[in-house]
C-alpha cells in the first residue's frame, strides 16, 4: 500500500494550509471550503453546449444543467449526481468533470442540483434526484437524447443517491435505466466496523471515519433511517433488475470496502459489475484533475464502460 506521489504531495500542502478538520467545522464553513475545489481540477474543456435548467421536483423546482457533446444523433443521457455528504457541492463545483465526462463518453451529462442536507433530510435528496431522472428520461427526445439509454452517475454521496435511484425506479416501475457509474460510493450506513477501510483509513487520506459520522448526522433524520435502502443501498433486500455498473474505488479511502460490498451485490444478482480499483489513490480524487493526474487516466476506462453499456460504437 504506497499513495501516489502526487497524493502525498497534496496532503501535504493541505496540512500545511492547517485547514481545520471537516468535523469540526459547521455547515457554511464547510460549503465554503469546499468551494476551493474548482481550483484544484484544471482546464475547462468545451463541450458543444452547456443548458441550464429547471425541472419540476417534489418541493420546487431543481436546477440541472446539461452538457451536450458535437453530435447529430440522438444520444445517450448520463443524468449526475454530486458528492458532498449530502451537505456541499452544487452544479458549478462538478462543472469541469461532468464536461470531461460528456466528452469522453459521448453522451449528454445532464447535472442535478438537488436540496442538501441538513436543510432537507433523507429521503429529500433522494426523492430530488428520482425526479429530476424520471423527467429527463420522460423528455429525453427533446433534450436530443435517446429515452431508451439513460443511466445514472455520482461520485461519493453522489453515488449513493444514484444507486438509490435505481433501487426506487426499479420498485416504482419508472423509468428502465440502462447504466450506472458509482465513484467511490456511500453504501452502508454510518461508519461500519465491519468494513477493514474504515479501520485502515480512518484519518490522514482527506475523507476521514470522523467526516463520514459528521455526514451522516446532518443527512439522517434518525439513526433508524441508515437502515433503509435508499439510504444505504448495501441494506437492499436483493438487486436483481438493477441496470449493469461500473465502481470505481480508492485503496485509501475509508469507503472502499462498502463499494466492493456492493459490487459483490450486484453481481449475486447477476448484474454486470465492473470494479475500476485505483491503487495509491484517495475518496476525491474525480474532483482534483488538475493536481492528480489519474483523473485523466482514468477517463478512457470510464468512457469504455460506458459506451459499452450505452451501446455506442
Amino acid at each position: 500500500m504506497v499513495l501516489d506521489p502526487q497524493v502525498t504531495a497534496l496532503l501535504e500542502s493541505l496540512e500545511a494550509q492547517d485547514v481545520p478538520a471537516l468535523e469540526e467545522m459547521n455547515v457554511p464553513q464547510s460549503r465554503a471550503l469546499a468551494m476551493g475545489y474548482r481550483e484544484m481540477q484544471g482546464e475547462t474543456q468545451d463541450v458543444a453546449e452547456v443548458r441550464d435548467l429547471l425541472v419540476p421536483g417534489p418541493a420546487g423546482e431543481l436546477p440541472v444543467r446539461i452538457y451536450f457533446p458535437n453530435s447529430d444523433t440522438p444520444l445517450p443521457i448520463l443524468v449526475f449526481f454530486h458528492g458532498g455528504g449530502w451537505v456541499f457541492g452544487d452544479v458549478e463545483i462538478v462543472d469541469k468533470p461532468c464536461r470531461a465526462l460528456a466528452n469522453a463518453i459521448g453522451c449528454i451529462v445532464a447535472s442535478v442540483e438537488f436540496r442538501r442536507s441538513p436543510e432537507t433530510k433523507f429521503p429529500g435528496p433522494v426523492e430530488d434526484c428520482y425526479a429530476a431522472t424520471a423527467w429527463i428520461a420522460g423528455h429525453a427526445e427533446e433534450l436530443g437524447g435517446n429515452r431508451d439509454r439513460v443511466g445514472v452517475a455520482g461520485d461519493s454521496a453522489g453515488g449513493n443517491l444514484a444507486a438509490a435511484v435505481t433501487l426506487v425506479a426499479r420498485d416504482r416501475g419508472g423509468p428502465r435505466l440502462a447504466y450506472q457509474l458509482l465513484a467511490y460510493p456511500v453504501t452502508a450506513p454510518e461508519a461500519r466496523s465491519e468494513f477493514a477501510s474504515y479501520t485502515e483509513n480512518a484519518e490522514g487520506y482527506l475523507l476521514t471515519r470522523r467526516a463520514m459520522v459528521w455526514f451522516w448526522g446532518h443527512y439522517l433524520a434518525s439513526p433508524a433511517d441508515g437502515e433503509h435502502p435508499y439510504a444505504a443501498p448495501l441494506r437492499a433486500q436483493h438487486a436483481v433488475g438493477l441496470p449493469p455498473a461500473t465502481l470505481i474505488t480508492c485503496e485509501f479511502d475509508p469507503l472502499r470496502d462498502e463499494a466492493v460490498a456492493y459490487a459483490e451485490k450486484l453481481r449475486a444478482a447477476n448484474v454486470p459489475v465492473t470494479v475500476l480499483h485505483q491503487r495509491g489513490m484517495i475518496h476525491g480524487f474525480l474532483w482534483l484533475g488538475g493536481v492528480l493526474d489519474r483523473m485523466n487516466e482514468i477517463l478512457p476506462a470510464i468512457a469504455a464502460e460506458a459506451r459499452r453499456a450505452f451501446a455506442i460504437t
